[in-house]
């Protein structure tokens, strides 16, 4: 049977420290629609953050940012538990275990120190329990214990283990198998210490030209939002997490609960109306490049930069990220 073993923790396995740093600049200019309002948005954003992230040291077999990773680990739990099936028993209750002893006495006085006869006699009599019954089960085991018993007879060596292996196939037990499953331990898991030190930038500008229908007909509007902001706050720093494969270098992160947002101001007019204005955290939306952004943040490397655009209806949006993970 085989095992799914990690391989132990490298020794002398030091801990590392990297720092995370990454910029997100956007690009926008196209149609925007919300609800009946429909205009053309220039949009121009950036997003910037640093972190001092750490590991132990100790690489793992697993990596619990990437999902193709995480079929593999279901699909050999799934191949584990096939194997260890057949190892599976309910106990055995008080009644049930003296009758495995009386059985066992029986054996020992009936054969002595033959083990042809002790594997012979200990098939046909587990058979019955085995089978649960069925009787092409009990036919099979039962055939197992005359054909161990003539592999017994064998001369010590190869001969008998094939022997034997070949009666447990004709059995239905499957092909042994005693070597443990060693699996390669390339990942490396960086979490943020406590006081990570992260630095967040954030800038906003944004212009919506529009309208929407009213009773009285179509009405203008105009929508304006302008901000930036720098700010150090370590409270999202245990929810960083990136993972090194230190075989290729390539590097998935978790950033998610970094906030994304600048303190700001937003205004709006329509038609001949006041103007509204707020102020308060304003959002950074990444439209279209929403999904690259996200993938982009699970195959970085060391250092490295990237870019991608989206045509739109007269205009595109263009996305543009530089990173680095270097020691620190």
């Amino acid at each position: 049977m085989a095992l799914l073993m990690a391989a132990p923790p490298e020794a002398g396995a030091q801990v590392q420290n990297r720092r995370l740093v990454l910029e997100v600049e956007l690009q926008r200019q196209g149609p925007v629609q919300s609800g009946a309002e429909r205009g053309s948005q220039k949009l121009q954003q950036r997003w910037q953050l640093s972190a001092l992230l750490q590991s132990d040291g100790t690489r793992h077999p697993y990596n619990p940012l990437d999902p193709q990773d995480q079929r593999r680990q279901l699909e050999q739990a799934q191949k584990a538990t096939a194997r260890m099936a057949p190892m599976s028993a309910a106990a055995p209750d008080a009644r049930a275990l003296q009758a495995l002893q009386a059985n066992a006495q029986a054996l020992m006085t009936r054969c002595g120190q033959d083990s042809a006869c002790l594997m012979r006699e200990a098939a046909a009599l587990n058979a019955p329990a085995v089978a649960r019954g069925d009787p092409a089960v009990r036919a099979r085991l039962q055939a197992y214990g005359q054909a161990a018993a003539a592999c017994e007879r064998q001369a010590a060596g190869r001969a008998r283990e094939a022997c034997q292996a070949d009666a447990r196939r004709q059995a239905g037990g499957g092909v042994d198998d005693t070597r443990d499953e060693e699996l390669p331990t390339p990942y490396l898991v960086f979490n943020g210490v406590p006081a990570c030190g992260l630095q967040m930038q954030g800038r906003i500008e944004e212009r919506v030209d529009g309208s929407f229908g009213d009773v009285q007909g179509q009405v203008p509007y105009a929508e304006t939002t302008r901000g930036e902001e720098a700010r150090r706050d370590d409270t999202p720093c245990p929810t960083l997490q990136a993972v090194l494969d230190t075989r290729s270098g390539r590097v998935w992160t978790a950033l998610s609960l970094v906030p994304q947002q600048v303190r700001g101001v937003h205004t709006r007019q329509e038609g001949g109306r006041q103007p509204q204005r707020s102020e308060g955290d304003q959002a950074l939306r990444w439209h279209e490049a929403q999904a690259w952004l996200q993938q982009g943040l699970l195959r970085l490397s060391d250092q490295g930069r990237d870019e991608a655009r989206f045509p739109l209806p007269g205009g595109q949006t263009e996305i543009r990220m530089r990173w680095s993970f270097r020691p620190a």
